[in-house]
């Protein structure tokens, strides 16, 4: 690997008309105010942990549990943002660096700060010089992104944690008092989790030795099925594992020891996280990866795997993603089997990175649509229906009897969500699906539970303010690409009459209705801006992605689609410059919060006024001018600051950041 090192961090200043010091209090608690007054109750950033910047130093990759994200969240703190929607935060591989295709209880490594462990906290067991000749170079382009380097990063991370874990033993073997305390708490996590890191690392040494992750095609049978033939005291598996052990140790226990480092950080962010006030909200990813598949073999259906019956080359989706055996969910004296404690543990495991919940694919836990693996056969391109077998399992009674899918929701995710202080309608669950009678029956009718609402496909108008709202996701481009294409602008969502009509609904108000309707057809930026305003009317939890709230005209995951950037985008280091440089051109595609919420509190004063007005008309115009009375210093306020992010960068500003 060829590694270059950085001899400064000081690129030079890049002067921005921010927001000043003696400017920021008065900004946060107007932005406050109007989020209270439109009863939004969280708003989160969508930003995975890959995509987090590199402020001083760069391993190719974000970690949210870094310095710079600690500093990422006191800047998103200040625009109105009390939480971000993480993604899923497992083990990813160089095959694939997809955050949904990763482990469920082994944390990304690649998150782990690099940094801490050259300080004295960390007893100093990476070397300043390692460290300083791995990084690599940090883009200070005016570019409002970067990439990530997710190859390099794995060459980095694997020296690293190596090195780390062999001056680690080291020091204990001489007595040295700081990794004397670091081994004291790496026992302890032994402990609770050796047995279940061990098993990881196994996997990851014979993935490497075969040079792939499809267990089927491992030429040793007991290594096929070695962690089920360990606890059965198979003789033979017995001696493969301590084979293992001879051979690969040292990288099985810096393994271990990197899973460590990383709970350990995880934990220390959190502390931060609750003294800021700021959650984090956790993928719980549908799936389980091939590791879990293979060191939990019993727990799963032989020959099948999740999909989607639309959407893929072949006509449905294969997404071989492990099925978790219906008939091992439950025990006849309905306790937990092996499948209901495998997945009771995930969702478990999943609180442990962040305070809240995204239920990825909620389909995939009530009627998931499940394939025959031995039955896919293409021909010519093609494949081959009829010998496809594959349905949702609430129609396949001989898989899923007891239809067990069906008690998911009510006997291991919602109590798991209550013993964590969950509210149903405070975690976000992702309901975009092909439905079916038996999911809308479980998953609305019987347990009522909320949604999303998709403002890139859907009108915010109606829908529930229970539901998580957001214009578009981590699989979406960027509404200001969006708006070019002719789905869009045939839409009845981005429909100009609507937009303008359902944000300025008063019919006192005509005129600005009308200059808003023109303004939005004029200028396809100024359509997005009414987008974002929707949205804010909308839910009481809403989401923006972060390349639409730093304006990046660039794509982090194009869903569907198998593109050498996918999963790659990430904020640059210069991200508060590039933000504030952007807000103030003369065609700003970053997000003007305050101008948005100006939008949301006057089409919410709208909304009020028509009600009112079915009140006596003495009484609906008193409750008009008191309305108007109550918000115009806060609309002022908003209206303020918004002009002041436009501003141009003047001397005054280049003297305070000088």
């Amino acid at each position: 690997m060829q590694v270059r090192r950085i001899d400064s961090y000081n690129y030079g200043p890049n002067f921005t008309r921010r927001l000043r010091e003696n400017e920021k209090a008065e900004y946060n608690a107007a932005v406050n105010e109007a989020k209270k007054y439109l009863g939004i109750e969280t708003m989160s950033m969508i930003i995975h942990g890959s995509c987090y910047p590199a402020t001083e130093y760069n391993t190719g990759v974000g970690s949210p549990y870094s310095k710079a994200a600690e500093e990422l969240i006191k800047f998103e703190k200040l625009h109105g943002f009390n939480a971000n929607q993480l993604g899923p935060n497992g083990e990813v591989t160089r095959g694939s660096i997809s955050p949904y295709s990763g482990t469920v209880f082994a944390r990304n490594h690649l998150f782990i700060n690099l940094e801490d462990l050259t300080t004295e906290k960390y007893g100093k067991i990476l070397s300043q010089k390692t460290f300083d000749n791995l990084l690599l170079e940090n883009d200070a382009g005016d570019k409002n992104y970067t990439y990530s380097e997710f190859f390099e990063a794995f060459e980095i991370y694997d020296i690293a944690i190596k090195e780390a874990y062999k001056n680690f033993k080291k020091q204990v073997k001489y007595g040295d008092k700081k990794a004397l305390e670091l081994n004291k708490d790496f026992q302890e996590f032994k402990s609770r989790k050796g047995s279940e890191a061990m098993e990881e690392s196994l996997f990851q040494v014979l993935t490497h030795t075969y040079g792939t992750m499809d267990t089927s095609v491992w030429e040793k049978e007991v290594d096929r099925d070695l962690i089920s033939r360990l606890k059965q005291r198979d003789p033979e598996a017995i001696a493969r594992y301590n084979q293992l052990l001879a051979r690969s140790g040292d990288e099985i226990n810096a393994f271990i020891f990197g899973q460590f480092i990383a709970e350990r950080q995880i934990k220390e962010n959190k502390k931060f996280r609750e003294k800021e006030n700021f959650t984090y909200i956790n993928d719980l990813l549908v799936g389980f990866s091939p590791s879990e598949e293979w060191i939990y073999r019993e727990a799963f259906l032989k020959d099948f795997k999740l999909g989607c019956p639309y959407g893929g080359k072949l006509g449905p989706q294969l997404w071989d993603i492990p099925v978790l055996d219906p008939k091992k969910l439950f025990n006849a004296d309905g306790s937990l089997g092996p499948a209901g404690k495998l997945l009771k543990h995930k969702i478990e495991s999943a609180f442990e990175t962040g305070e809240n919940l995204r239920i990825d694919h909620a389909l995939g836990l009530v009627d998931p649509y499940i394939y025959q693996k031995s039955s896919v056969y293409i021909t010519n391109g093609y494949l081959d229906k009829s010998k496809f077998y594959a349905n949702n399992v609430s129609q396949m009674p001989q898989i899923d009897p007891d239809k067990n899918y069906t008690k998911i929701l009510e006997k291991i995710l919602l109590p798991v969500l209550k013993e964590h202080g969950i509210k149903p309608d405070d975690a976000v669950w992702e309901d975009l699906v092909t439905q079916t009678p038996t999911f809308n029956y479980i998953y609305y009718q019987k347990n009522k539970l909320p949604g999303i609402t998709q403002l890139e496909w859907a009108r915010g108008e109606r829908s529930p303010r229970r539901n998580t709202a957001l214009v578009g996701s981590h699989d979406s481009e960027p509404a200001t690409i969006m708006i070019s294409k002719d789905w869009v602008r045939n839409s009845s969502a981005w429909n100009v009459d609507y937009l303008a009509g359902y944000l300025n609904c008063d019919p006192q108000r005509a005129k600005e209705r009308e200059e808003f309707k023109q303004k939005i057809i004029q200028n396809p930026l100024e359509q997005v801006k009414a987008k974002f305003i929707e949205l804010f009317t909308t839910s009481k939890n809403i989401q923006i992605s972060f390349a639409d709230f730093f304006g990046i005209d660039k794509t982090y995951n194009l869903g569907g689609k198998e593109l050498k950037d996918n999963w790659k985008l990430r904020l640059n280091k210069n991200y508060e410059d590039t933000y504030y440089k952007n807000l103030e051109s003369d065609n700003p595609t970053a997000l003007n919060i305050p101008e948005i919420l100006k939008g949301a509190v006057q089409a919410k004063m709208d909304i009020e006024n028509v009600q009112d007005s079915m009140e006596s008309p003495q009484e609906a115009e008193f409750n008009r001018n008191e309305l108007i009375r109550e918000m115009t210093p806060l609309l002022n306020t908003l209206d303020k600051y918004a002009n002041i992010l436009k501003e141009k960068t003047s001397d005054e500003d280049v003297e305070e950041e000088e």
